[in-house]
Formats: C-alpha cells, structure tokens, sequence
C-alpha cells in the first residue's frame, strides 16, 4: 500500500512539476492520504493484538505441556498398527522401558501384552470405541508393575494410549482385603466365644424357667380343674332345674294340646273354631321350646341308629343352602374313611340347623359355612379336659367366617336363654339344645372363636364299629314321556342339575348340563342347532341367568327359556317380558310341568 502511494505521488509530481495538480485530484489524493492513514492505524492496532494473543497462546502451550508433563499417566499417540508418534506425561521418565518415537508398541512392550494391545488396536479400528485393559509390564523384572490402560480413538487414524500404573493402589487393596478377612476371623472367633457363653448361659436360663412353668403348670391345671368343677357344677345345677322346669310344663303342655284337638273335631264349623286353632299352636310352640329344655337338661327321649355322618351331611346341605341363603357359600369336606356313630338322626339334623342359623346371623353380609368330618382319637389327658372319655370318636366342625365371639360371652353361650340377638330373635336355647344332645349321645362340644376371625364349634361323637344298618336307598323318580328335544339345564347346584336332568330324560328329552351362565354360553354356542330350550337358574357364579338370557338373546332373539330361582322378588327375573319362572323348591312334576308350557309359549 506505501509503496502504490509513492508511486502515485512521484507521477503527480512528473506531470505537474512547477504547479500544485488540480483540485480535483488534490481532493481524491487528500482522501487516499486519509485511506493510507487509517489503514496503517488498523494494521498496528491488528499487529498489536496478534502479537497479545501469541503471547497468550504460547503461555497456555507452555502451561499444558507442562500440566501434561507432571500427569503420572503415560500418554502416547499412535496410529492403528501401533507405531508411537508423540508421548507425553510420565512416558518420557520410562527411558528403560525403551519409548520413543517412531518405534512400535509391540517393540517395547512384554510379550504377555503385546497380543491384547494389538487385539484392541484392531477393534478400535472396527467400531471406534475407547477400550480399557490391564497389563502387567515387566513381568521379567524383580519389580513387576500393574497397569490400567485406555486406548481412545482420535481424529483420523491415530489412537491415544494412556498408562497409568496401579501396583501401589493394587497391593494397598490387596492388603486392606487380607486385613479385612483377619479381623472377620477375627470378628467370627469373638462371635463364637460369646455364643458358647450365650448358650451356657441359655441352658441355665431354661433350666430355671422349666423349674417355674413346672410350677405355674401345676398351679394353672389346678386352677382349671377348679373352674371346671365349677362350671361342670353350674351346667349341672342349671340342668336339672330347667329339665325339671321343662318335664313339668310339658305335662301342662300335652294336656292343653290333647283338649285342643278334641275341641277343634267337635267346633268344625264353628266361629271358635280359630281361637281353638291359635290355642293349639301356641301349644305346638311351647311345646318346641320345652323339647329344647329337655335336650339341654339331657332328659329327651332319644331314638339313637347307626348313621354315616357323612350321608346326613350331604342330605342336610341342600336345606340349609335354602335356610342360610345363596349370599352364604357352603364348602363341605368330609372324611372318606368316616367312622360311623350311633346316635339320633333327627336331633342331629336339628344340632346342624341350629348351628347353620346361628352361622348365618353372623355372617349378615354374607360369607362361607364350612362343614367337616373326620376321625379323631382323644388321648387320656384331652380327655379330662373335654369331660369325655377317652377312645376313638368322629368329629363334625361347623365353621363360619362371621363375626367371632368375644372372650367374656363363650363362658355363657350354651346356658339357656342366654343369647345376644336383639329381642324377638331368637330363644337362646339353640346352643342348649346342642350342647345337651351331643353331652346325651356321649360326646362333647367345644367352640373356638374371636372377635372378627369366625366361630369354629367342634362336636365330638362316640364310635360305633356296628356298621349293620346301611342308608337308606333314594327312591328313583318316574315320569311319563311328555315330548323330545334337547335342553340346555345351567345351575351351579350338582345334585338339583343332576335332579333336573334325570327327570327330564325320564321324560323323553336329551339334555346338556353347565355348572354356570359362562359354561352353558359355551355350549349353547357349539350344540346350538339341536338345544330345544335352556333351563337358567338365576343366580350362578361367573354369569348369572339374566345376563345369560340377554347373551342368548342377540344369538337367537326367539331361544326359549326357563328362568328357575329360590326368590320370588329375585332381581328383575319376573320382570322379563314373556319368561316363565319356577320358583325353588319344585317338585319333579312342577319341573316338566313348566318345561311343557315353555316349549308350548
């Protein structure tokens, strides 16, 4: 630029020698001059700021090769075979090692880790990810050294490998590991001396407390003998004033019956004729409540036969299913090698309603009444306490998921007229009458409970090894063939779905049987074409009747039902347009009966 504007000047000067150049270009040279100028200014303002920043970077260069230079990791730059091309850091203190530039890894290093530098610098070159290894240099050596090495790929071809030796770091944890498993050794021998003194100590311990539960033993069964006398005493005494009560008024009883009945025969026709009746059933009245005196009292007249406890279970379950209610699940587990016992069938049947009722009061929201059967043989020292004798006896437990007996009221439960149903509920000879049958027939019951967890009552009835008198047979049902087809029966009940299907086939028709609303969907779906209608109960596990019905509607809107229930206000069954019901219990010839008229709407 200096030199274009000398230039420019002497060729002014040429041309106007003796005179100034004209104005025009006396202007344009002025602003050149005032270019030139401020250009000069700017390239040492530039100058200037270079000579700042070399300055600068020339101080970080020298502070970086230093800071690298004091690492204790040795760096060295590679290519992908493995020839060194710069080092920094501690690499330069290793002269014996034999590091230098231009020479290979694979020279210097041992042959025990040459194979994985190598391997790592071929993967490096494959995926270009950083890898780490171990090796020990100068394996040879008196003084081995440990090593964590970093292989990192950089820009284009070159590789980064970054020694740091660990040797000290390895033997100090080395070390520490071996202290660590003394003072555990350590820590294991203090822990075994102090158990051996611990278990000394214990041994001593139970010694003493076995010499005082010996004692408290002794003094806890002298005092449960005592409260038992007691309570044996006042069942005793309580006894024989009610069944003394009882025979007595019963006396009053059969005579204000007896005249009942011959005053009714002689008042037919009468307008008498109904305070005779309500007389008479007061009687009938009474006269239960005083059979349940004498049970307690054990002064009933008993009819005692030779029963399979599990025969009468099975007969029983199917009223009480009615009495309890379909919100109360019954599970029965009965024993297949059942003893059998001799005892009174009808009174055992009503101990079983009694304790179903009572089961059912507790579960008012629903629940699960367990029945079982078994054997069990009672030892001497069981039966004292039991009040029994000791020997082989068959054992029937009732138990409910209800609302549990408190502490203080399972000393009273079986006194009669006691009871805690409100008023109007109940005699509170339920329980007595249990009790005062099953001590009769030589047994014993005993009730297991708590507030929130149940009831569990336990009878106890003595063996018979008489198995003479077999049960009775069922009587075979019979009916006239009244029409064909095939019907689909859905009810959860086993023994009425089978009832249902036997008097059908009697009756001339096929049938498909299902457990539930979901089972009989399915077998409607596949045997469809043939099934002439569908017997429903209402209420089934999985799927009810009517949500079966509306699902056997959209496949067929004119399949013919038959709803069946135990309720008549149950659910919105009557309420379905142009759907008969029957109502539970049915008789055989109610069932075809109602059978007939559907297949004939």
């Amino acid at each position: 630029m200096a030199d274009l504007h000398s230039l420019l000047r002497r060729q002014l000067k040429r041309h106007f020698p003796d005179q100034a150049p004209p104005a025009e270009l006396a202007a344009m040279l002025a602003g050149i001059d005032q270019a030139y100028r401020q250009f000069d200014d700017d390239r040492a303002m530039l100058e200037r700021s270079l000579d700042l920043s070399s300055q600068e970077l020339l101080q970080a260069n020298a502070e970086l090769r230093g800071l690298v230079s004091a690492f204790p990791d040795q760096i060295l730059k590679l290519d992908r075979s493995g020839l060194i091309l710069d080092m920094k850091g501690a690499a330069h203190a290793e002269a014996a090692r034999g590091w230098a530039v231009g020479r290979t890894v694979t020279e210097v290093l041992d042959a025990a880790a040459r194979g994985p530098i190598v391997d790592a610098l071929g993967r490096i070159a494959g995926d270009s990810l950083p890898i780490h290894l171990e090796l020990e240099l100068g394996a040879d050596t008196p003084t081995p050294r440990l090593y964590e090495a970093r292989l990192q790929p950089m820009a284009g071809t070159e590789v980064l490998l970054i020694l740091r030796d660990v040797t000290e770091r390895h033997y100090a944890e080395k070390q520490l590991r071996a202290s660590q498993m003394a003072l555990h050794e350590a820590h294991r021998d203090l822990e075994r001396r102090v158990d051996e003194r611990t278990a000394a100590l214990a041994r001593a311990n139970d010694e003493l407390r076995r010499e005082m539960a010996d004692r408290q033993a002794a003094e806890q069964a002298r005092t449960e003998l005592e409260e038992q006398l007691r309570h044996a005493q006042k069942m005793e005494a309580i006894g024989r004033l009610s069944g003394g009560i009882a025979h007595d008024f019963n006396n009053l009883l059969t005579a204000i019956r007896g005249y009942s009945e011959l005053l009714l025969t002689s008042l037919e026709g009468s307008p008498l004729r109904a305070d005779v009746e309500e007389i008479f059933n007061a009687a009938e009245r009474a006269a239960t409540l005083t059979g349940q005196l004498l049970a307690f009292s054990r002064r009933q007249i008993l009819s005692p036969e030779i029963l399979v406890l599990n025969q009468r279970v099975m007969d029983m379950s199917r009223l009480l299913s009615r009495l309890i209610g379909e919100h109360i699940a019954i599970d029965l587990h009965l024993a297949t090698d059942l003893w059998s016992v001799r005892a009174d069938a009808a009174q055992l049947e009503q101990v079983l309603v009694n304790l179903a009722l009572n089961a059912r009061d507790a579960m008012p929201d629903g629940g699960r009444l367990a029945i079982e059967t078994g054997n069990r043989e009672v030892t001497l020292g069981q039966a004292r306490t039991l009040e029994i004798s000791p020997g082989s006896f068959v054992e029937l437990i009732v138990r409910d998921t209800g609302v549990g007996i408190a502490p203080d009221v399972q000393a009273r439960i079986f006194e009669p007229f006691f009871t805690t149903k409100p008023k109007g509920a109940g005699t509170g000879l339920g329980l007595s009458m249990v009790y005062g049958f099953v001590r009769q027939s030589g047994g014993t019951v005993t009730v297991q409970s708590a507030p929130g967890h149940g009831s569990s009552f336990s009878l106890l009835l003595p063996r018979t090894d008489d198995t003479t008198v077999a049960p009775p047979t069922p009587r075979t049902l019979t009916a006239a063939s009244l029409g064909t087809g095939t019907i689909l029966i859905a009810e959860d009940e086993r023994a009425l779905r089978r009832l249902s299907a036997t008097v059908l086939r009697q009756a001339g028709y096929q049938t498909l049987e299902a457990s539930d609303g979901q089972q009989a969907l399915d077998l409607y779906t596949v045997h469809a074409s043939k099934i002439t209608m569908v017997v429903t109960d209402v209420v089934m596990p999985r799927m009810g009747g009517i949500e079966l019905a509306r699902c056997l509607r959209k496949l067929r809107p004119d399949v013919r039902l038959l709803f069946v229930t135990g309720y008549v206000d149950q659910s919105e069954a009557l309420h379905e347009q142009g759907t008969p019901v029957l109502l539970k219990p049915f008789s055989p010839d109610a069932l075809l009966k109602a059978v007939a008229a559907a297949l004939a709407g």
